[in-house]
């Protein structure tokens, strides 16, 4: 039976399944998951073949995206990256960017941002991370 008066445990090594973690939908072709650390939040993207940009977006965090599984064409500013995996790109903080994948494989990208972003904390529910 569990104390219902415990304090939650510390955080103790785990590990998760990118491809059984349940995802966000963020538009139809594109979903996503989170986990985080105490200083660093990675999404978990997966890019259905045939799904097409919205557009370039900017943020101040730099962002490290791996590309694991698949090919992504990346715009990052004026320049464009075919990442193929396994690969990383690094994107600096205020760069506007946006991705897709390219090819008929199923594409998984996993990127970090550092500093924690507050804005991704929710898709790290999950994790039951204890701060």
């Amino acid at each position: 039976m569990t104390d219902p008066t415990a304090q939650p445990k510390k955080n103790v090594a785990r590990v998760f399944r990118m491809d059984r973690m349940a995802l966000t939908e963020v538009r139809p072709g594109f979903a996503r998951t989170g986990l985080r650390s105490e200083g660093a939040v990675t999404t978990v993207n997966w890019f259905d073949p045939g799904y097409k940009t919205i557009g370039p977006h900017a943020h101040p965090f730099d962002q490290l995206s791996y590309v694991l599984c698949g090919a992504i064409r990346f715009w990052v500013g004026d320049e464009v990256f075919d990442v193929v995996s396994p690969s990383v790109l690094y994107i600096p903080g205020g760069v506007p960017h946006c991705a897709e994948p390219i090819g008929d494989e199923r594409a998984l990208n996993v990127d970090v941002f550092a500093p924690l972003r507050e804005d991704y904390l929710a898709l790290c529910e999950h994790q039951d991370f204890v701060a």
